[in-house]
């Protein structure tokens, strides 16, 4: 499920990650404003923020059953990508000449013209994308789709691949345990600790911390 509100709420329970001054950009070209992107266990939420030609942002709710894809892209900027299976109506797509946005998806992606809309979520600062990446994976990890029954070679997980003009790297189809996306995201909160000193990106308290973080994490490279 897709739910764009004019009204934002600040998200209160099982917060994985939440970001300020994150860009959402659909479908390559719409840009909607700026504002704070919630990663959680339930959902992902951005909103809160201010749009494109002033005035508040909308909010986008995304259910992580409606997300078919996520995946970090460094082409033509950096940013998070999410795929899903929606195509997503707002005012600003079409005050933006994007009223067809909603197909104006590669034709890779709609093979089966299947209702799709890809967003992009463009952090303020790169080095926050791997957190993003790792916070989505856990997330979507803990939704997994039971109708999905896809051969073990067709996992993406840390792979760099082409999509018709979009090269995607780090791409996920929540297959990763909820278990490892976890420790994976906490071992790069510390390392960002250990690197920055007071910066942090992710909502997290000391005592969440396992005595053991530093052990066998595992990281994307």
């Amino acid at each position: 499920m897709v739910v764009v509100s004019p009204t934002f709420s600040v998200p209160v329970e099982g917060i994985l990650m939440q970001l300020p001054s994150v860009q959402l950009i659909v479908n390559n070209d719409v840009d909607l404003g700026t504002a704070t992107l919630y990663i959680t266990e339930n959902n992902v939420v951005w909103g809160g923020g201010t749009g494109k030609h002033g005035g508040p942002s909308s909010t986008v709710t995304l259910m992580y059953p409606a997300i078919s894809l996520h995946a970090i892209q460094r082409d033509p900027g950096p940013g998070l990508i999410l795929v899903i299976n929606h195509e997503l109506s707002l005012p600003e797509l079409t005050q933006q000449g994007g009223g067809d946005a909603g197909q104006d998806i590669d034709d890779d992606y709609d093979a089966d013209e299947e209702p799709m809309t890809k967003l992009r979520f463009v952090p303020a600062n790169e080095n926050d994308l791997e957190a993003l990446f790792l916070a989505m994976n856990q997330g979507q990890a803990l939704h997994p789709d039971p109708a999905d029954e896809v051969d073990e070679d067709d996992y993406l997980d840390g792979e760099e691949f082409d999509e018709g003009d979009d090269a995607f790297e780090d791409a996920e189809e929540a297959h990763t345990s909820p278990e490892e996306a976890a420790a994976r995201l906490r071992q790069l909160h510390l390392n960002q600790h250990n690197e920055n000193g007071e910066r942090c990106t992710a909502d997290e308290r000391p005592e969440d911390r396992p005595a053991d973080d530093n052990d066998d994490m595992a990281e994307i490279q």
